[in-house]
């Protein structure tokens, strides 16, 4: 997520290793990023000492600039590591304060290096990064207004623009000196070049016992322009999540801006991927999702019916960039597009049943194909059997009042026995604790579903409760929740 600034040491010959002095920002430095190497090698293996070297490297830059609070080296990898350890998956687990507070403190850091360097487009794209990740959490907090995110977001936004500017005014002008340095070479061609015999020699005036530090800047490319338009995509998407769920936050006028925003970035599209095919794949998806939310938000708005609704969603995930060899990402998406559809339809009351069977129907295929994608990781092969659970299940309720669906009542026993073995797989490949219990209880659900079914009994919550390892009160919750996604009747009595 964070944008990593390169630092080299210079060459020195070996030596005996020598207690560290701290007499100058480099030594901060110098100390911090050896702590994030050794962080780096032990990430994979063990999760604690990787955050505990991590943590190292944050005290090292803390206390730097203590010393130098005008560094702008020291403040940019304090918060880069800030970040680092509070969004990577393995290393949030590890978190000892709540991942709001760890986001929080990340954005702190951030901002004070914006102090030091408002103009600095690494700085500028990962603080956008990090006020849209906190606005995700808000919004998933029930106890914090949605009207705080919505804000955070607009902030992101702002920033994104500022640091695309400046990408894209940094790139004019390296291609303009690389055009001008070709002129030069051109015209030189024929001069006999006299400097390597000096970069050969030793460096007599170096001091072996001081080591320096330089902060390689990366030129900026085209790769850096899609990394913040995609970024922006994804800031767009988390904005319209929020206003599908909760539309009364935000003056009538929001949508109609982020429709005029987001056609900027369609319009940037082919002049950035010029030269760049391999990266129009993760553009078109990002685009993809953000159409998607875009459509459910002017659906549950009334700006657009059901029809093209589903149209417009069509035409974004079947576009050549993601409908050839498709990955298990742009499968996932794809489903949970056609699954957000479904549930926008149903919580407008639509009565097309069928339109909802056969969008639901389509998303078990793409997950199903999902599955079979060679490569993928365990993580991403839990979530497509949960998903799979889900879809299966959606598919059920189309058996219930008020949609009635014959294929669903046809098919209603397969269907749950269907979401128990998905649900039972996902659990057994979740990573987490959290996951495994989610999907284990939703297992037990499915099956109590299909007793009812075959036995026309109620459905036994007691004993739905009383299966979960994670206590009644966690277990009604989740029940809830199910209710609430419309995987279970509303008529439930909890």
């Amino acid at each position: 997520m964070a944008k990593p600034k390169q630092l080299l040491k210079q060459a020195a010959k070996p030596k005996q290793k020598k207690e560290q002095t701290f007499n100058t920002a480099d030594d901060y430095l110098a100390a911090g990023v050896e702590h994030e190497e050794a962080a780096g090698k032990w990430r994979a293996g063990d999760a604690a000492k990787s955050m505990r070297f991590f943590q190292r490297a944050i005290e090292a830059y803390d206390q730097g600039l203590k010393a130098f609070p005008s560094s702008l080296d020291l403040a940019y990898n304090k918060a880069r590591v800030l970040v680092e350890v509070a969004t990577h998956p393995i290393l949030v687990a590890q978190l000892k304060a709540p991942l709001l507070d760890a986001l929080k403190f990340a954005l702190d850091a951030h901002q004070y290096a914006l102090k030091l360097d408002p103009e600095n487009a690494d700085a500028l794209f990962n603080t956008a990064q990090v006020l849209t990740s906190i606005a995700e959490e808000i919004a998933n907090n029930d106890d914090i207004p949605d009207k705080e995110a919505l804000k955070l977001l607009q902030e992101a936004l702002e920033l994104q623009s500022k640091c695309y500017s400046i990408q894209e005014l940094k790139l004019e002008e390296s291609m303009e000196q690389e055009r001008q340095a070709n002129e030069q070479a051109a015209e030189l061609e024929d001069e006999t070049e006299t400097t390597a015999t000096d970069e050969q020699q030793p460096d007599q005036g170096s001091n072996d016992e001081d080591d320096q530090w330089f902060a390689v800047v990366e030129p900026v490319t085209r790769d850096s322009l899609i990394d913040t338009l995609v970024a922006q995509f994804n800031t767009l998407t988390t904005l319209c999540s929020i206003l599908t769920d909760a539309p009364e936050i935000a003056p009538p006028a929001t949508l109609p801006m982020i429709e005029e925003y987001s056609s900027n970035l369609v319009q940037r599209i082919p002049g950035i991927s010029q030269d760049k095919p391999e990266r129009l794949q993760e553009i078109s998806l990002s685009k993809a999702n953000f159409i998607s939310v875009l459509l459910e938000a002017g659906f549950k708005s009334g700006k657009i019916d059901a029809t093209t609704y589903k149209r417009e969603r069509d035409t974004a995930f079947t576009v050549p960039e993601l409908s050839t060899n498709g990955t298990a990402e742009t499968l996932l998406a794809n489903a949970r597009s056609l699954i957000s559809f479904n549930s926008a339809l149903a919580d407008a009351y639509s009565s097309e049943s069928a339109v909802r069977w056969n969008a639901l129907t389509e998303a078990v295929q793409q997950l199903t194909a999902a599955a079979k994608v060679q490569g993928t990781d365990q993580s991403e092969l839990a979530t497509t059997h949960l998903l799979r659970g889900d879809a299966n299940l959606f598919l059920y309720a189309l058996a219930l009042p008020p949609a009635s669906h014959q294929a669903a009542i046809t098919n209603a026993g397969q269907l749950t026995k269907n979401s128990e073995v998905f649900y039972r797989n996902a659990s057994k490949l979740s990573g987490t604790r959290e996951e495994k219990a989610t999907a284990s209880l939703r297992s037990v659900v499915a099956q109590h579903l299909q007793q009812q079914i075959s036995q026309g009994t109620a459905l036994d919550i007691g004993a739905i409760v009383s299966a979960s390892s994670n206590g009644p009160q966690w277990a009604l919750e989740q029940l809830e929740d199910m209710m609430a996604e419309g995987l279970l009747p509303q008529s439930l009595a909890i």
